[in-house]
């Protein structure tokens, strides 16, 4: 049986994954991932590499920040 890993999340880093990923899809921009986000374009673009480098766990190693 494959081990699956369990991940806990507050609603916000949720929240903040559900943007991210919509600004990987394409649905909206990074300009405005940033705007919903209230970060930079930049940050919101180490966030998607983090997203599709590490997965959903990506958006944990914000804690704190």
């Amino acid at each position: 049986m494959a081990e699956q890993d369990i991940l806990m999340a507050t609603s916000e880093e949720l929240r903040k994954l559900h943007i991210i990923r919509k600004a990987l899809e394409g649905s909206i921009s990074q300009i405005e991932a940033a705007e919903y986000l209230e970060l930079s374009v930049r940050q919101v673009s180490r966030l998607q590499i983090r997203v599709r480098e590490e997965g959903d766990k990506g958006i944990l190693h914000d804690i704190g920040k």
